[in-house]
């Protein structure tokens, strides 16, 4: 095994390293602007919670899940034929989906929620939808936790942090209404754009999709900014 093929194999366990890292600051004030209220209802430490819990299903989606020195998620996508019916997907283009959202921008959403938390939230949607994702698919294929690649934290993780996030921003009006809604929406939204990159993949081939990656990675923060600007809602 060369040095590419342990990169390759290590990077959601340089992702859960990250995780880590954040949890530990989560239990400090270092992710806190209101010291007022419980760090449960402080839009940025939210954000970062998000960030973590990301962190940690990305380990749990693939890292936990290998078989024959390949990602068991990879195998899945080319047994089912979904491989073959998108033009073939590049290997290097899962860990450059997931770093780009969880390593860049996740946490640059996180990092501008002091001055918009509509943006450093927006990822909420992305996390529901997901978790849903993951709940809808063991259902439909009867599977059992162990057997639904990162079933774990979809299930137990995202979808409980978007109701409390959903609950406490009407609740205590850490967002407008219009905030909460384009914060879900630009969630639900950049969720559904990575399945662009697939037909895209199809159509136009392998660097078309490279090229468009960047965006859909960071959709969530550029939907969510455009859709403030639109409706008037914060700076």
């Amino acid at each position: 095994m060369n040095t590419t093929d342990i990169l390759y194999l290590a990077w959601p366990y340089i992702g859960l390293g990250g995780g880590i890292a954040v949890i530990v600051g989560l239990c400090t004030d270092a992710f806190r602007s209101n010291h007022t209220v419980s760090r449960w209802r402080d839009t940025v430490w939210l954000s970062w919670a998000m960030v973590a819990a990301y962190l940690l299903h990305v380990c749990e989606e693939y890292g936990l899940h290998i078989t024959d020195g390949q990602f068991d998620l990879i195998t899945n996508f080319k047994a089912m034929g979904v491989d073959e019916r998108f033009g073939g997907i590049p290997l290097a283009f899962f860990p450059l989906v997931n770093i780009g959202l969880t390593w860049i921008a996740l946490p640059i959403a996180a990092a501008v929620c002091r001055h918009n938390p509509v943006v450093g939230l927006a990822g909420m949607g992305f996390l529901v939808v997901n978790g849903l994702t993951h709940l809808g698919a063991g259902v439909a294929m009867g599977q059992g936790l162990s057997e639904n690649l990162g079933g774990v934290t979809g299930l137990f993780v995202f979808i409980p942090l978007f109701c409390w996030i959903c609950y406490v921003c009407v609740k205590d009006r850490l967002l407008p209404r219009k905030g909460l809604a384009i914060a879900i929406i630009s969630g639900v939204v950049a969720h559904l754009l990575l399945f662009s990159l697939y037909a895209l993949n199809k159509v136009a081939g392998h660097t078309a999709a490279y090229i468009w990656t960047p965006f859909v990675v960071t959709s969530t923060i550029w939907l969510s900014w455009l859709l403030c600007k639109a409706f008037k809602i914060g700076k």
